[in-house]
């Protein structure tokens, strides 16, 4: 489906572009590594500090990504069995025209454009429509411009998005919990005694708001030994039962990736580990494990997920 953007002007060559009348702004945003600032395409939303204003003309392929997988026929029978189906990587096709006050910053645009849209790399777009969202994307095939006049260029491009979710714009973040410090006995004790509970595992209430499922980051604090995260609705867990985390250390869970990172560097998850994902509406994360002073911390940052 190709979005038109309601209350825009109708394109005219030379007619320098200061603002879409429209709700539908958005912007382009990458940053290399060996960039110290990153490069903004901001459109819709009037000049940028060149002058240049930048309009979107059309989106192709914002509505739905296309779906891996298929029907294998029965054999000797009528019909097929359905195999695994998922949806394939977002292919975007974007048309974009830039207004200049001058043939030099025009062509600026076009070297902005270039820079913008990466070959080996992810950048970020933004499409501002009454719920904003964001997809991470990197060049697919060559970027074609057509120069209307001396001022006036339009660029269309294809994208692909490796992760075909569509995110919201605000990254959220649960609170961050502290777990119940372990009450540890002295050995010999005096008889009788009473042993202590068990400390209750500390909880977080994430609620995807979205339609799809999200793939959290969880990030634990040390003190703790045998860190699991569980997700309490449906029993998943990822255990490290062979990790200790003494006071500063970080482990981080990033379960999009499936992977975690222990003071930033590798840390594998017990192989009996199940990655778990948040489907729409709230869920509770647990942390658990043993810990000797001090208060360990977790925290859980997401996106709301929508297809």
């Amino acid at each position: 489906m190709t979005i038109p953007w309601p209350g825009q002007v109708a394109y005219s060559p030379g007619v320098q572009y200061s603002v879409d009348v429209g709700y539908w702004t958005g912007s382009i945003t990458y940053q290399a590594a060996w960039m110290t600032s990153p490069v903004i395409i901001s459109v819709g939303s009037g000049p940028d500090a060149n002058g240049i204003g930048w309009v979107w003309n059309s989106i192709d392929g914002w509505d739905s990504p296309d779906v891996a997988g298929q029907v294998v026929q029965r054999s000797a029978d009528h019909g097929g069995w359905p195999s695994p189906q998922y949806y394939a990587p977002r292919i975007l096709t974007l048309t974009i025209t830039a207004s200049a006050p001058s043939q030099a910053v025009r062509d600026l645009a076009r070297l902005l454009f270039q820079q913008a849209i990466p070959v080996n790399d992810l950048a970020t777009l933004i499409y501002n429509e009454p719920l904003p969202k964001q997809v991470n994307f990197r060049r697919s095939g060559r970027i074609t411009e057509v120069c209307e006049t001396l001022t006036d260029v339009t660029f269309t491009c294809n994208l692909v998005c490796p992760d075909p979710r569509k995110y919201s714009v605000v990254l959220k973040s649960g609170p961050v919990t502290v777990l119940a410090e372990t009450v540890w006995m002295t050995v010999p004790a005096a008889i009788p005694f009473t042993l202590p509970a068990q400390p209750p595992p500390a909880s977080v209430l994430a609620t995807n708001a979205g339609t799809f499922e999200t793939r959290p980051v969880v990030s634990v604090n040390g003190p703790l030994t045998g860190p699991q995260l569980v997700n309490q609705q449906t029993g998943q867990s990822v255990t490290f039962s062979t990790v200790s985390l003494g006071p500063g250390d970080v482990l981080s869970a990033d379960f999009s990736n499936q992977s975690a990172t222990l003071n930033g560097a590798y840390q594998a998850a017990d192989v009996s580990s199940s990655w778990f994902v948040l489907q729409p509406g709230p869920a509770v994360i647990n942390v658990t494990g043993s810990q000797g002073s001090g208060g360990a911390t977790f925290a859980v940052t997401f996106r709301d997920a929508y297809m």
